[in-house]
């Protein structure tokens, strides 16, 4: 087989879209290599598929703390909430790329992964009594401090994922699923493809790694050594409610603080979206500014909040817990059952261990195109290279930058 211009390793949130924004060049060879199952997996936002035996998969921490990522193509874009924020317009000001640009990408993402607001007759019993309680909504296609009605990628409630916006039938792309990828192959300061789990050599004109912070670390450990990891810390408030819950989708309205914290009140305990037990209906405190952890000698470690952040924390916890005990919530929320987790846990968002500048920056892994440092014909494309803090979750972001970056290909 004639090497492929392009090799994509990863066809999860952002290897999907690479691979279908290089392939729109007919004139350039794309193979997207994939560890998991190659067909469109198709879920209700009604349903969180986390615990799917064969789409989701668990990765290990240091801590013992549960990582889960979507496995297959789409990757966790197939798993996760259905939640698709930008961040605060600010965040991006600091970054490696024109905003200008970062306008257009969404602009150009939110169509093809069919983002719309959820709308009021959306709405489920606890976002309803959030925003009731907190105030008018105050953004738009740019979250701001306030009440924020999330957006989602989704069609009749029905998560709309990249492996959607990858089935297209081109000649000069081809999708390789259980394919895992054992170790990148780079001679004389260059990439020249990859080997597979089975002892295969895939050669390449050009290596882009989009398999996830994770996976992508794992990849890139040999080349680069350890790397930083960044999470959002969340604490949880749980309520057990008087009655059943209307509750069409995990998560439809989130509030951003002035401290950056995102306080995000799920729409029912999350026995009602999977399988785990039921431990009452969460509403959680994520502090955005997130944790420091590392990936070292193949160790996954979140990290911890430090003494600002924990501080931050509490007194959102006592926001919520003000927020509970309020007239609006006084139909959902059964006396005396307010309560707080004890431990502090994760927003699954582990993103950061390639942060993206300008070559040649101190501390700087990659280029504004994913360039790594260092060695030519590879790139990064994924979470690994946010460059710093959103005031939202990332995944939005993420699918952002690779249209960017793949759009002005050379």
């Amino acid at each position: 087989m004639t090497p492929p211009d392009v090799l994509v390793v990863g066809a999860g949130s952002a290897g999907c879209l690479v691979a279908e924004f290089l392939s729109r060049d007919s004139s350039r060879r794309v193979m997207v290599v994939e560890a998991g199952r190659g067909a469109v997996f198709e879920s209700r936002l009604d349903r969180l598929p986390i615990d799917h035996p064969v789409r989701a998969a668990p990765i290990p921490e240091r801590r013992g703390r549960p990582m889960v990522r979507g496995r297959g193509l789409g990757g966790s874009s197939a798993i996760n909430g259905g939640y698709f924020l930008r961040g605060h317009r600010a965040d991006y000001f600091s970054w490696p790329w024109p905003i200008d640009e970062v306008e257009a990408a969404f602009t150009e993402v939110e169509r093809i992964m069919r983002v719309h607001r959820f709308s009021d007759a959306e709405l489920g019993d606890v976002a309803r009594a959030t925003e009731t309680w907190a105030g008018p909504q105050t953004g738009g296609e740019w979250p701001r401090v306030g009440v924020n009605r999330v957006r989602t990628n989704s069609v009749d409630g029905v998560r709309w994922t990249t492996a959607n916006v990858l089935s297209v039938d081109r000649p000069n792309l081809l999708v390789r699923a259980e394919t895992p990828v054992a170790r990148l192959l780079v001679r004389a300061g260059r990439a020249i493809g990859i080997e597979t789990g089975d002892g295969e050599a895939i050669s390449a004109g050009e290596v882009v790694v989009c398999a996830g912070t994770t996976g992508t670390a794992s990849l890139m450990a040999p080349i680069v050594g350890p790397m930083p990891l960044h999470e959002h810390a969340e604490r949880i408030v749980r309520f057990t409610p008087r009655r059943a819950l209307v509750s069409t989708a995990l998560l439809q309205t989130v509030i951003h603080t002035s401290s950056g914290l995102e306080i995000r009140p799920y729409s029912d305990d999350f026995a009602s979206f999977t399988s785990l037990a039921q431990t009452g209906v969460p509403i959680g405190v994520a502090d955005m500014a997130g944790t420091q952890g590392a990936v070292a000698d193949g160790v996954v470690d979140l990290g911890e909040p430090d003494a600002d952040s924990a501080g931050r924390l509490e007194v959102g916890v006592e926001t919520v817990v003000r927020m509970l005990g309020s007239e609006e919530f006084v139909d959902l929320v059964e006396p005396g059952s307010v309560r707080v987790d004890p431990t502090v846990g994760m927003s699954q968002h582990a993103w950061g261990t390639l942060p993206a500048g300008t070559a040649g920056t101190a501390g700087t892994a990659v280029d504004a195109d994913g360039r790594v440092d260092g060695v030519r014909g590879l790139r990064v494309i994924d979470g690994s290279i946010l460059p710093g803090p959103l005031s939202s979750g990332p995944h939005a972001t993420i699918l952002m930058l690779a249209a960017l970056i793949a759009s002005r290909w050379d």
